[in-house]
């Protein structure tokens, strides 16, 4: 296990609080891994964030230092997206769970990435609307992690996937510049897609902050042989 020097480990609790910053190695253990089997690496730290402006002070910090960035939500992905390498820093985003908007009208809910999957189901429901993606762990699994991966479930197969749902998003770029990519409108076809690239893109590419997110109207039931389905 290699440890971060303590300057950079200072210099990160005065970005997001003491408090808020993890480098004991007991401290680490629950973030060493995911949900991938059999692959473990201890990290050299683990920072929660709280805002935007946190998250790109970071990744200037881990830029300027040349320190490698995992982000991380619940850790419930099966692919290794959240694993950390070496001496990183891992950044989870799990207290940035704010619902900040639900748009009946535009028919979209903003929220912060780490809100989890039944979270915005359930706030869409509330409203008379329908989030269909609905993967395995959605009890804990994170919206971030799930347009990081592009999540599915059993629903995918009539639905769609997380890409088919997300409308817009808020990303911070390595050097920790923040950009937004993505609108309301549902003909947004003028320029490069963006977003879609950073769809699936497991964390590569910038830290999700903000995600848009398209809603359906609830689907009616219907009756077959009798019983409701």
């Amino acid at each position: 296990m290699m440890k971060l020097e303590l300057s950079v480990i200072d210099r990160l609790r005065k970005i997001v609080g003491k408090q808020d910053v993890l480098d004991q190695k007991e401290d680490l253990i629950p973030y060493s891994f995911d949900g991938t089997a059999a692959l473990k690496q201890h990290p050299g730290c683990v920072v929660f964030t709280r805002t935007t402006v946190q998250v790109s002070e970071v990744l200037k910090l881990a830029n300027d230092e040349g320190i490698p960035v995992v982000t991380r939500g619940s850790g419930t992905g099966l692919s290794g997206g959240s694993l950390p390498s070496e001496r990183c820093i891992v950044l989870c985003t799990v207290k940035m769970k704010q619902i900040l908007e639900l748009d009946k009208a535009n028919l979209t809910l903003l929220t912060e990435p780490g809100a989890t999957t039944l979270t915005i189901a359930e706030a869409a429901e509330k409203a008379g609307l329908f989030y269909p993606p609905d993967p395995g762990s959605m009890k804990i699994s994170t919206i971030g992690g799930n347009v990081a991966e592009n999540s599915g479930g059993l629903r995918g197969l009539k639905y769609g996937v997380t890409r088919n749902y997300v409308m817009g998003m808020e990303i911070v770029l390595p050097d920790g510049e923040i950009c937004w990519m993505g609108n309301k409108c549902v003909k947004d076809v003028a320029g490069y897609s963006l977003k879609d690239l950073f769809i699936g893109s497991e964390g590569t590419l910038g830290v999700i902050t903000k995600v848009l997110l398209r809603l359906i109207p609830q689907p009616q039931a219907k009756k077959n042989n009798g019983s409701n389905i």
